[in-house]
């Protein structure tokens, strides 16, 4: 179904930067947001989401943001284990045989059961325009589930916590490519990571959409890789008129994925992975805080 939503990853990384994004809701700005389920400050950060749910002028779609790179162990108890993952490191875990896969699959499993259950708790009495309950919908921190072993881990723990049959969406991290290349005032300015992390989920997402899709869960398409951490006003300004005929070709939901909370300096602590510690108080993310103010919360949006 076509639709395009401005989208906000990363609510509940911390107190400020969760606020941040609190604000562009409240302005109307935000269509919808991913919620880390495992950070320290995740209470905290649910109850400013509940304290100012009646006062947004839209109310968001809300989805699990599963995070097996950083914050802690929900499946751990009280023991409080930080994560220490990286995407590579995932990825190459897929390609281990024998037992070890399957010992690694069934510890994420347990996680992702304890992330998904956490947030499903804490938000299935909110409400949508239509006074509907909200609809459940799954993404992860840095596209981790469309991972072979992750995608896997996921499937397990839906089938565990009999929340697959209420899921209505799962993010699939396919993105259009050309654009990026050949688009005047594009071209040239996308980091060469960013453009192997495309084509990867690209390849990855293919199949894992395939299967979503013959059993009824939406799965759309993103905005928001080749230009991970730097969704600017002036580039996302050249692109989004392309964008939208991409998602209307397709009659696709498009998510414009952006990270506008930013971490205070003095909100750095030992949950934070090394990537995390850069990219949460990034300056870039300024920018795209600044980018949905000027762009987003047109009639699409």
């Amino acid at each position: 179904m076509y639709r395009i939503d401005f989208h906000a990853d990363d609510y509940a990384a911390s107190p400020d930067n969760s606020r941040r994004i609190l604000e562009l809701l409240l302005a109307g700005k935000v269509d919808s947001i991913s919620i880390l389920p495992n950070m320290g400050c995740y209470e905290e950060c649910m109850k400013m989401l509940r304290e100012n749910w009646e006062r947004f002028p839209k109310k968001p779609l809300l989805s699990v943001h599963l995070n097996l790179i950083d914050g802690y162990w929900l499946s751990s108890g009280k023991s409080k284990r930080c994560i220490r993952n990286s995407w590579e490191r995932l990825f190459l875990y897929s390609l281990v045989p024998g037992p070890k896969r399957k010992q690694l699959k069934l510890s994420y499993s347990r996680e992702l059961a304890e992330q998904l259950s956490r947030i499903r708790r804490d938000t299935k009495d909110l409400k949508d325009d239509e006074q509907r309950p909200v609809a459940f919908r799954i993404d992860s921190h840095v596209h981790t589930h469309m991972i072979p072993l992750v995608f896997e881990a996921l499937e397990e723990a839906l089938a565990q916590t009999q929340l697959r049959a209420g899921t209505s969406f799962i993010r699939c991290s396919t993105e259009p490519l050309a654009m990026f290349l050949f688009t005047p005032g594009i071209a040239g300015t996308i980091r060469p990571l960013n453009l192997v992390k495309n084509i990867v989920l690209h390849v990855l997402s293919h199949g894992i959409r395939n299967k979503l899709e013959k059993e009824g869960i939406q799965t759309g398409r993103i905005f928001g890789v080749a230009m991970t951490g730097r969704m600017d006003s002036r580039r996302v300004g050249l692109l989004m008129n392309k964008m939208r005929k991409y998602a209307r070709k397709k009659d696709a939901h498009l998510e414009i994925l952006c990270h506008p909370g930013r971490v205070s300096d003095n909100e750095k602590c030992e949950e934070y992975g090394p990537d995390d510690t850069v990219a949460f108080v990034s300056d870039d993310r300024d920018l795209e805080y600044e980018m949905l103010m000027e762009l987003a919360g047109g009639k699409e949006s």
